[in-house]
């Protein structure tokens, strides 16, 4: 049973259409509110005019990789206070340093612990 609507919006950057829709049911079905975008270019698009509680930002993509989308949500002042935590299936310990070296807030790795990725955004948003 989906828990009450808590107005927290989270946007998830994800290519994989299985990923996204997997980690959008089990987000709305936890009570965010979801928005979603299949590349960084639209990503960086949307938050032109929305600035979500959190994003969770996949870090394989094509054309625009997670570190050039996660660098020009960096840019935009607006966002300063935006949490962003990378989703990636490359799991090696020099990959989670990368991410964390580039400034991600978090990182969590592919396959997604789906009670994991929950507890730890209802963590940064301190729900």
């Amino acid at each position: 049973m989906a828990e009450d609507k808590n107005n927290k919006t989270i946007l998830i950057i994800e290519d994989d259409p299985l990923n996204m829709r997997l980690t959008v049911d089990l987000l709305e079905l936890n009570g965010f509110n979801t928005l979603s975008c299949q590349d960084g270019a639209s990503a960086l698009e949307t938050l032109k005019n929305t600035i979500p509680d959190l994003i969770l930002l996949d870090i394989n993509m094509p054309k625009m990789n997670g570190f050039e989308v996660y660098e020009k949500i960096r840019e935009d002042k607006r966002l300063d206070q935006v949490e962003v935590i990378a989703l990636s299936g490359s799991v090696m310990k020099e990959d989670e340093e990368r991410i964390r070296a580039a400034g991600f807030n978090d990182f969590m790795p592919k396959p997604i612990d789906l009670k994991g990725l929950i507890r730890k955004i209802r963590g940064y948003l301190f729900i």
